[in-house]
């Protein structure tokens, strides 16, 4: 894709179903690729198209009319900073329209991160225990990530299953706590068989965590997916 262009999978109008920002209507730019695999994504396989800048922001400004108005643009994926070049021709564009900018990523691409977070409000930063996604670890780079996302807003979310290694859960808390004690920490879970929320089970480990967590952090919340509950997109 050339500066002007990127793979862009969706764009729609919905309620913001995750975080801190939970339930403000947000307009979703959703880019195609992603430089990690986690084991229960659902948005792989999802082919993108071509999107050029006018046509992004064309589409975009045409919601914000039709079903506005939104708090956010939030950008979404995949991993919108492998778009870096699509996105410093972007953003400026969407602030002088009078949007904010709120990005969503997976806390790794933190040299990238530099060349955006000028025009970003808020970022939703993930962290992600490898005994979950079954990637590799990526402690340092969600630490670089973090300590330059707090120029912003920023809050973390951490998706939980029940193969969540607790060693390894303490150490990314321990982490967050060296950056940061008060940055809201977001437990979200995920189960194979159900939704997050409708698993006991899960639910229950999820308490048991929230306690371990707040021995390291002062801010720690058990937030569920809002648009699964709701049926939304």
């Amino acid at each position: 894709m050339s500066t002007q262009t990127a793979a862009v999978s969706e764009i729609f109008s919905s309620l913001q179903g995750e975080g801190t920002h939970l339930g403000e209507r947000h307009l979703f730019l959703r880019f195609e690729a992603c430089n990690i695999h986690c084991e229960y994504c659902d948005e792989l396989g999802k082919p993108g198209y071509g999107l050029d800048l006018d046509q992004t922001i064309e589409s975009l400004k045409k919601l914000e009319q039709e079903k506005g108005p939104h708090g956010y643009v939030s950008l979404t994926g995949g991993e919108p900073l492998l778009y870096v070049s699509f996105l410093t021709a972007l953003l400026p564009r969407l602030k002088q329209e009078g949007f904010k900018i709120y990005l969503e990523t997976n806390g790794i691409l933190w040299k990238v991160l530099e060349q955006v977070i000028h025009w970003c409000d808020v970022i939703a930063m993930d962290v992600k225990p490898a005994s979950v996604t079954k990637e590799r670890s990526f402690l340092k780079e969600h630490e670089q990530f973090l300590r330059l996302s707090l120029q912003k807003e920023t809050f973390i979310k951490m998706i939980i299953s029940k193969e969540i290694v607790l060693e390894e859960f303490q150490n990314l808390c321990s982490m967050i706590s060296r950056v940061d004690l008060k940055v809201p920490l977001i437990l979200q879970p995920i189960s194979a068989e159900v939704d997050g929320h409708e698993d006991p089970d899960l639910m229950n480990l999820l308490s048991e965590l929230q306690t371990v967590a707040l021995g390291i952090l002062d801010d720690v919340r058990i937030v569920p997916r809002l648009h699964k509950i709701l049926g939304i997109r």
